[in-house]
């Protein structure tokens, strides 16, 4: 994304920070400026970007990835085609630094200078396509609705009146038809597109892997496109272990890191067991690793390297474009 300018968006609820890199220039001295997280918020970012004399389209932008916040203005960026990159925040904060002072000005100045000095080994960013769009539109919504029927049948656990266990059943038993409807849906969109549809079904021949886990990974990768390993999206789902020392004595173990998508995790866990379960290699890998210790924490990071090494089969599957296939046994 190597540019002659570069502009660091700070996005929000419902306003942008924008700063613009200066050369040896302080970053509380970059311009700067806030602006409404709409249509007209975007035009008023560009008319200001324009009268500090920088040209737009020699001009790459950096934001986080902030979810549906940063969905506007992305699509405003490829209407006008001006490159942007969407970066993980974790690598925003390690690559730039400690900093005493927390503010959204000053971290709209920490975008900049980050993608002004990494930019060379940086490649824009582009929205997915529009299957993969309402793939995890749909995804979402099939995940509140399992999230409800859950806590509903916890509810009806504790009832003591039919009434009201009654009222609650019919709730649960409309949300388990919306939940199959949403499903069918997400599979027709699978259908339809040869890319999606050939993914997943190399997805799915991974014991352990099924729908949930499937579409999880193909929302998430955007189709095996916006991660370059295995270990990296191992971290970004809080598998993947990283190590810490300092000086000859100071270690600690490795440890996945905290900051992840748990809702993907949770959904890789119950892959993991399944797998255990039902396929031999993984439990003679799981059995290996507990090495007959049945203490908690001995199981815990057994299963942990359980789910890395799915993630690894499903990356493999697809690098390699062949179903995976069992060990003879």
């Amino acid at each position: 994304m190597k540019n002659q300018w570069y502009a660091g968006i700070d996005v929000s609820k419902n306003t942008l920070d924008v700063s613009v890199y200066v050369e040896k220039s302080k970053l509380k001295d970059f311009p700067y400026r806030q602006f409404y997280n709409t249509a007209e918020g975007f035009k008023e970012m560009v008319s200001w970007i324009k009268e500090q004399g920088i040209v737009l389209k020699r001009t790459s932008f950096v934001m986080e990835y902030t979810g549906y916040y940063s969905w506007n203005i992305r699509c405003f960026l490829e209407s006008r085609k001006l490159k942007y990159r969407m970066e993980d925040p974790l690598e925003v904060r390690y690559r730039s630094g400690i900093s005493k002072d927390k503010n959204d000005r000053l971290d709209s100045a920490k975008l900049a200078d980050y993608l002004a000095r990494y930019s060379d080994t940086l490649s824009p960013s582009k929205l997915p396509e529009d299957s993969l769009i309402r793939l995890e539109a749909l995804q979402k919504e099939r995940k509140t609705y399992v999230e409800m029927r859950v806590s509903l049948l916890n509810r009806i656990q504790v009832s003591r009146y039919k009434e009201e266990k009654k009222r609650q059943l019919k709730i649960v038993e409309e949300l388990t038809k919306q939940i199959e409807t949403v499903k069918e849906q997400m599979r027709q969109i699978i259908a339809e597109n040869e890319d999606l549809e050939k993914n997943y079904n190399l997805l799915c021949s991974i014991p352990g892997i099924s729908f949930v886990n499937a579409i999880d990974t193909i929302v998430n990768t955007e189709n095996f496109t916006s991660f370059g390993s295995a270990r990296q999206y191992a971290s970004y789902v809080g598998v993947a272990p990283h190590s810490k020392t300092s000086g000859k004595c100071v270690k600690w173990k490795p440890k996945p890191s905290r900051h992840c998508d748990s809702l993907a995790k949770a959904d890789l866990s119950q892959a993991a067991k399944a797998a255990v379960e039902y396929d031999k290699e993984m439990n003679r890998f799981y059995n290996r690793k507990t090495k007959n210790k049945k203490d908690t924490d001995t199981k815990r990071k057994a299963m942990n390297a359980v789910k890395f090494k799915l993630i690894l089969r499903m990356f493999a599957v697809i690098r390699r474009g062949t179903p995976f296939e069992r060990l003879a046994t």
